[in-house]
């Protein structure tokens, strides 16, 4: 039995106590100072403690999901490690680069599990398209769109800087994960436009100002000269998302939206595919139930996680950090 102490009662946190619930072998404690996490508690019935460091320091816990807004993430994640506990930390890893390198260098030295929460590795289209990129069905890739999309104006604090608000952390970071686990190093990168064009929001029926950008949009080469434009928003009235890669033998369109085919268009027969439009659909998946067993698998195989591991999220972060300088 592995025992977790989920820190946060937010709806992230809820949507991993829903993914651990489908999970065999796991014990799970809600910890959070504010009484909404008792109630979470309650209607997923698992246990609570109302002080975090109970389980982040005591004997009882063997991991920690960290459940939290980002500016506390490192200051948790450490403390974890500190007491020599795996980690799960909700993306991204750390408010800065600084940070997110402290983490590393701390986790180098123990033997322990630390994973990010990029779910998007985990659905079957997303890897379907990246297995297409490497058998090299369509060619040799030239030109790739990432695009994620959402409407924002759910929580305040998603539009703050101060609180780690602003599309790069919130939506950006999925898609400059998808393009290192595509195509691995990247040698440039230029921002090409980060701007606030939804300043007035209504959150809760309250109206706030925002202050964190709504938008970016990136310019990316790989060393290999594949030319990426990588767009994250919180603009866009419904949820949206899409890849779209061209080859030297063809096109790739993917989505982790269930109602979208992914598309695989050959100039010439390649294997199993034939000349022309292949057509594949892929069901809707909770992909916080396979990432969290991936972490669970790790921890009890000793093993550190082949995917979504901290030394992945540093490069995004690094990325992340140089956009804030701009």
């Amino acid at each position: 039995m592995i025992k977790i102490g989920v820190i946060g009662c937010g709806k992230i946190a809820e949507k991993h106590l829903n993914a651990y619930k489908k999970l065999s072998d796991v014990e799970i404690t809600v910890a959070d100072i504010v009484e909404k996490g008792r109630i979470v508690a309650q209607n997923y019935d698992v246990k609570w403690e109302n002080n975090p460091d109970k389980l982040i320091e005591g004997s009882q816990i063997d991991a920690i999901d960290v459940c939290i807004p980002t500016p506390s993430h490192a200051e948790v994640v450490l403390k974890t490690l500190e007491n020599e506990k795996h980690v799960f930390c909700e993306k991204p890893l750390a408010k800065n680069l600084e940070e997110a390198e402290k983490i590393l260098e701390k986790a180098s030295q123990l033997d322990r599990v630390v994973m990010v929460g990029y779910p998007y590795r985990f659905h079957p289209a997303i890897e379907f398209a990246r297995n297409i990129i490497r058998e090299k069905i369509i060619g040799d890739p030239y030109y790739a769109f990432f695009r994620l999309g959402g409407r924002g104006s759910h929580k305040a604090w998603k539009h703050m800087k101060e609180t780690g608000g602003g599309a790069a952390n919130e939506m950006l970071v999925h898609m400059i994960d998808l393009v290192f686990w595509y195509f691995d190093e990247i040698k440039s990168i230029k921002n090409l436009f980060t701007d606030i064009i939804l300043i007035e929001r209504e959150v809760e029926d309250k109206k706030i100002i925002a202050n964190a950008e709504d938008i970016v949009l990136l310019k990316m080469e790989t060393f290999d000269g594949v030319k990426i434009i990588c767009e994250s928003d919180l603009i866009t009235p419904s949820y949206m998302n899409y890849i779209e890669i061209q080859g030297t033998n063809g096109s790739l369109l993917t989505s982790i939206l269930d109602y979208f085919p992914t598309l695989v268009y050959c100039k010439e027969p390649k294997g199993i595919y034939d000349r022309g439009n292949n057509f594949f659909n892929f069901s809707k998946v909770d992909l916080f139930e396979k990432e969290l067993s991936h972490f669970i698998g790790s921890i009890k195989n000793n093993k550190r996680p082949d995917i979504n591991s901290i030394e992945d999220s540093v490069k995004i972060m690094k990325i992340i950090d140089g956009l804030s300088k701009e």
